[in-house]
């Protein structure tokens, strides 16, 4: 039988996810409220079933071990008009070949990204952390201490996944592009996406 959480707890954990604004992780939820890892991840997907069945337009997403409040996809275009912007990303095919080993290899350093695609990558690297698809993940333990990086919620919120793990397993850098660009180019399949994604010629 599963033991169901005080809704005093359910109340403020959906308090706290809507502060945030962002994802939250497991970890840092059980530092406001003394509850396990465990437990709060089972109050996080009560708190999901019970936005589903009221047809709520918030939702809240899962991504690895973090959970996130949001608004439902079917509301995102009144959303957009209110804001007259919608985000939308500009993939060429240099990035996503860039992402994919990433995505695959994470975490890893700059230096193996460019000699995996054979060409140095810095520039390239730089524009997938700047559209927020690419994040820093510490240093590794090795001369010269490079940065590592991997990807990042918001990676895995624009193409529609909860974790890396739904991906093919093992597969070539390039397969991994293609699967991406599939997912990029039919976001109908992909209701949890809150970010369009789109490709674009090489400049």
């Amino acid at each position: 039988m599963i033991r169901r959480c005080p809704a005093k707890e359910l109340k403020t954990l959906e308090a706290l996810l809507f502060a945030s604004g962002e994802s939250v992780s497991l970890r840092e939820m059980a530092k406001v409220l003394p509850l396990d890892e465990k437990t709060l991840d089972r109050l996080a997907r009560q708190l999901r079933s019970i936005y589903e069945k009221k047809e709520s337009g918030m939702q809240l997403e899962h991504f690895e071990n973090r959970w996130q409040m949001s608004t439902r996809p079917l509301y995102y275009e009144p959303i957009s008009i209110l804001y007259q912007s919608k985000s939308k990303i500009k993939l060429t095919d240099t990035q996503l070949e860039a992402l994919a080993i990433i995505v695959y290899k994470q975490p890893v350093t700059r230096q193996e990204v460019s000699d995996i695609r054979g060409v140095a990558s810095d520039n390239v690297i730089g524009r997938l952390i700047q559209l927020g698809l690419v994040e820093e993940a510490g240093r590794m333990k090795a001369p010269g201490r490079p940065i590592l990086l991997k990807t990042t919620d918001r990676f895995l919120r624009c193409f529609g996944l909860e974790s890396v793990k739904q991906l093919p397993h093992l597969p070539k850098p390039e397969e991994v592009s293609e699967k991406l660009e599939e997912i990029a180019e039919k976001p109908e399949e992909n209701p949890a996406n809150q970010e369009e994604i789109s490709l674009k010629e090489e400049e």
